[in-house]
């Protein structure tokens, strides 16, 4: 079974938290993901999702709110 590889800088929700934030680290199945307000956390990549767009929206506002993520 092949581990799944989400790129760096992709925008994704965790389906386990419900947290939708920015991928900046992708290994071995683990992935790294930050919300705009500085907060990160660690997620299985099996458990990403694309964001619907009322989450997207939100994620939006919170960079025009936070700032973007600098890598």
């Amino acid at each position: 079974m092949s581990v799944p590889h989400v790129e760096p800088g992709t925008v994704a929700v965790d389906t386990f938290s419900g947290g939708v934030g920015t991928v900046t680290e992708s290994v071995d199945g683990l992935v790294r993901l930050q919300h705009p307000n500085g907060f990160s956390w660690q997620a299985y990549a099996t458990n990403l999702r694309p964001p619907e767009p009322v989450e997207r929206r939100r994620f939006a506002t919170a960079e025009r709110t936070y700032g973007p993520l600098t890598p």
